[in-house]
C-alpha cells in the first residue's frame, strides 16, 4: 500500500496493527487498524475513518477530543 501525503511526498505502508495511547486522567485509548508507514515524522490520525466508526471529533484550544456518537461519551 503506498500513501500519497499532501505535499505530494510517497510513503510505503509495511504494516496494520492496533496502538494504544496511554493518557493520565483516563483509560488508555486503543486505534484498531493503524497503518504503519516508515520514515513518515508525525503521526496522523484520519477524522474521517473516526467519524465513520461514530466519533465526532472535536478540536478545542489545541486539543482533540472525541465523542461517541451512540452513547455520548467524550475520549
Amino acid at each position: 500500500m503506498h500513501i500519497k501525503m499532501g505535499d505530494d511526498g510517497r510513503y510505503s505502508a509495511t504494516g496494520i496493527g492496533t496502538v494504544t495511547f496511554d493518557r493520565v486522567k483516563a483509560s488508555p485509548l486503543r486505534l484498531k487498524d493503524v497503518i504503519f508507514v516508515p520514515g513518515l515524522k508525525k503521526n496522523l490520525i484520519y477524522v474521517e475513518v473516526l467519524e465513520d466508526r461514530g466519533y465526532d471529533v472535536i478540536f478545542s484550544k489545541g486539543k482533540a477530543f472525541l465523542r461517541h456518537i451512540a452513547i455520548g461519551k467524550v475520549k
